[in-house]
């Protein structure tokens, strides 16, 4: 995932831009962008196991009905 950091605001504000993928979050400070973004690329690298699931664990939802 791409995470990106831009100064968005005007000469009398200080305003910092953090992308990540559609994500657009808004910051008062570079501090703070910075601190977020580089949390944020962290837990998007850690490692991340998938769920066991029990064998019949889907049955019940394969019978129920998702229409009106």
């Amino acid at each position: 995932m791409d995470i990106s950091i831009e100064q968005s605001g005007g000469a009398d504000s200080e305003t910092w831009l953090v992308t990540a993928g559609s994500l657009r979050l808004y910051f008062r400070n570079q501090r703070s962008a910075l601190e977020f973004a580089s949390k944020l690329k962290e837990r998007v690298d850690s490692p991340h196991s998938l769920p066991e699931i029990e064998v019949g664990a889907f049955e019940e939802v394969a019978e129920m009905s998702c229409t009106g």
